[in-house]
């Protein structure tokens, strides 16, 4: 009997101790609605001006191997508990997101799922999250951005937001190093560094004339913005050519402006021959009709690949002459010919 009242108390302090765990972990708020104790709370950071001043992989550099770049631009606001404004980067216009809270700290607004790393009424740093099927893909999960108050940046820290968004030290070895790489190997597209300041063709003959390639508004709802630098291309047609052609393929620009063809897909029995074809229209064509300026980063020219669409449609004979290209008559050193005219 003594044994069974003991064990009977022991149950019931057991449960005690289980029901004070879940009250701890699960209290209540407003309205008796249940509160995360591990959400952060908001309400902190309502009504201040926070301005973004680092964004960066973790890896901790805002450079990736390909030349993508994490530009910080961001000024937000949160007007309430579970309200963001969001300002247009370089203007005074905004946009309202709601703010959904997922659970633990993660978060849902501005059409993109956030995890709040830390929170202060002087920083915040936030996690962007990439989600397959509603779950995190922690590799692409792998951008942090940094805010500060505009308080903090102008009172503690006496600086502004345009310095503090300037690439780091880190920054600019990294990319010292990927450019050193890049010059080392010119021709070789795999090696090339893309920029912002990408790569700039302009025509210098009236046979020939180029546009560069937009990325129109439907293709850019499933691309990043950045896939215009990453990626640039090139609409090209030669008015006055030696046969009617149509070719697409991708060149390097080296640092000095030189083309250098890339790659290009044509079935392995034809390679060689495509290959020399090629060769000759951005030897005799592009890079005579053609002022080339090179790719920089951090103010540093270096290698990179554009994507080109070349037209040729042909032209009399006096015509080509004129233009100076009649040397196409023979042969060119890509191996391409034509008959006289």
């Amino acid at each position: 009997m003594k044994e069974r009242f003991i064990y009977w108390v022991f149950n019931i302090a057991c449960w005690s101790v289980c029901c004070a765990c879940l009250v701890g972990c699960s209290s209540t708020g407003e309205g008796g609605e249940e509160v995360d104790p591990r959400k952060p709370d908001l309400n902190t950071i309502v009504g201040i001006n926070f301005y973004e001043v680092r964004r960066a992989f973790d890896s901790g550099l805002a450079y990736d191997t390909i030349g993508f770049v994490q530009e910080p631009e961001w000024h937000v606001k949160f007007t309430h508990k579970d309200s963001v404004q969001i300002y247009v980067p370089g203007s005074d216009s905004s946009f309202n997101f709601a703010i959904t809270h997922d659970h633990d700290s993660f978060f849902h607004f501005a059409r993109e799922s956030w995890k709040v790393v830390d929170l202060h009424p002087d920083s915040i740093m936030l996690q962007r999250l990439s989600l397959r099927r509603l779950t995190v893909d922690k590799i692409r999960s792998n951008v942090y951005m940094r805010f500060y108050s505009d308080a903090y940046i102008r009172e503690k820290l006496k600086t502004t937001v345009s310095e503090l968004r300037k690439p780091r030290r880190q920054d600019t070895l990294f990319v010292q190093t990927q450019i050193a790489k890049a010059n080392r190997n010119p021709g070789n597209p795999d090696s090339a560094f893309a920029s912002k300041h990408f790569a700039r063709l302009v025509s210098n003959s009236p046979i020939l004339e180029i546009s560069r390639q937009e990325v129109d508004t439907v293709e850019q709802m499933g691309r990043s913005l950045a896939y215009g630098y990453l990626y640039p291309e090139y609409d090209i047609e030669i008015s006055k050519a030696y046969k009617d052609f149509y070719y697409t393929f991708s060149a390097v620009v080296d640092a000095q402006g030189k083309l250098h063809l890339g790659d290009f897909f044509v079935m392995p029995e034809f390679r060689e021959s495509r290959e020399k074809v090629l060769a000759g229209i951005v030897e005799v064509y592009l890079q005579h009709l053609l002022d080339v300026t090179p790719a920089s980063t951090l103010g540093i020219p270096h290698a990179s690949v554009i994507y080109l669409r070349v037209r040729g449609r042909t032209g009399t004979g006096e015509q080509t002459k004129n233009a100076g290209i009649r040397s196409l008559n023979k042969q060119d050193a890509g191996g391409l010919q034509r008959k006289n005219t």
